[in-house]
């Protein structure tokens, strides 16, 4: 593998990680910047800068100590007992995700294929049960594929939507506050709206969404030795990644903006986007995005199963049976409520966590 490889591969795998069901879709985008009008355009910048500087000391961290694994990793930064609890808390956080990615994938089949959400959920749910046995080279050659893609795609979104629109804002200025108010659980109507909420702010929005975000990717990431060539392959993999990120997140949150009136309620608003400006476009979209939705799934899922297999001792493959069945269930709970109530409370859990990482050599 030579350096240019390597830096595209680790980049990738990065991009594949994060982007996933809440990024593609815009409800991530939209929960964390749309909803602050243009100063989310700064909040985008911030995350991106500082989700550049996480990866990158992660994976130089990882080829110059030879790291394998997140126990190895965690033992730079963490005693054995803190990070028994940050192995378990890990370990919830991934499955979430992993059954986040489901939900979204239900959500796509139903609103846009006319199909229930369950056979989203079960097909994606065989799928990454499948390509669970092939480790991390099977999610660098599936990101390497997929990402390419979805940049092209939600370019080509994005122009002709400035085009027809001429930056017309639908929400240029802030909501005052980011208010979540009720989702079901398990049929249970749970009010949250004075549980969580959070007040409007760039600079808050940034660092929760990179909190949020490098948690997930710092577990992948710390599997990805075989995949770096030297240090500065490592550096500047995590560099372009973010940047690529942080391109992606812009394009998004531009067309967020401008057509904010016609998608705040719905739960996948990227599509209903693609959509106004042609059938064929929500058609590409869809499936771009459920192609997207798989990468994130089978990186948090992998991650997860070898959390739960390193705490249990359990069998690698006992412990994937396990997971991909739970998952169902939980994926039923919604896409827009999974990613508005789990999302930000990940993104405070991560700070102690991000934080350590940051400031610790």
């Amino acid at each position: 593998m030579t350096r240019k490889k390597s830096i595209s591969t680790l980049a990738s795998v990065y991009i594949g990680t994060v982007i996933g069901a809440g990024f593609a879709s815009g409800q991530e985008i939209l929960q964390f910047f749309g909803k602050q009008g243009m100063s989310g355009i700064l909040g985008v910048g911030l995350s991106t800068l500082l989700l550049a500087v996480i990866a990158s000391k992660v994976l130089k961290k990882v080829y110059r100590q030879r790291i394998r694994n997140f126990e190895e990793f965690g033992a730079y930064y963490f005693s054995k007992r803190i990070l028994t609890w940050i192995n378990l808390i890990l370990a919830f956080l991934l499955l979430v995700g992993y059954f986040v990615m489901l939900a979204g994938s239900g959500a796509i089949v139903n609103e846009h294929f006319g199909f229930p959400a369950i056979y989203g959920i079960i097909v994606m749910s065989l799928l990454s049960f499948i390509v669970f046995n092939f480790g991390v080279n099977g999610i660098a050659k599936a990101n390497n594929l997929i990402v390419p893609l979805l940049i092209g795609v939600i370019f080509v979104v994005t122009f002709f939507v400035v085009t027809n629109n001429r930056f017309f804002f639908s929400n240029l200025n802030a909501e005052i506050f980011l208010s979540f108010d009720s989702i079901k659980l398990f049929g249970t109507e749970i009010t949250i709206k004075n549980m969580i909420q959070i007040k409007t702010g760039w600079i808050w929005s940034a660092f929760v969404y990179a909190s949020h975000n490098s948690i997930g990717a710092t577990v992948v990431m710390t599997s990805l030795l075989p995949l770096i060539y030297d240090e500065r392959a490592a550096e500047y993999g995590g560099i372009l990644g973010a940047l690529v990120l942080g391109f992606m997140a812009s394009l998004i949150l531009l067309c967020l903006l401008i057509l904010y009136t016609d998608i705040i309620g719905l739960e996948v608003p990227m599509v209903a986007i693609a959509h106004s400006i042609g059938n064929i476009y929500k058609q590409i979209y869809s499936l771009i995005l459920l192609l997207a939705m798989f990468t994130t799934a089978i990186a948090n899922g992998y991650a997860c199963i070898l959390r739960f297999s390193y705490m249990t001792g359990w069998r690698e493959g006992l412990v994937t049976i396990i997971i991909c069945f739970i998952a169902i269930p939980l994926a039923t709970l919604g896409f827009k409520n999974l990613v508005s109530f789990f999302y930000p409370l990940f993104g405070y859990l991560g700070f102690l966590f991000i934080g350590t990482i940051l400031v610790k050599r």
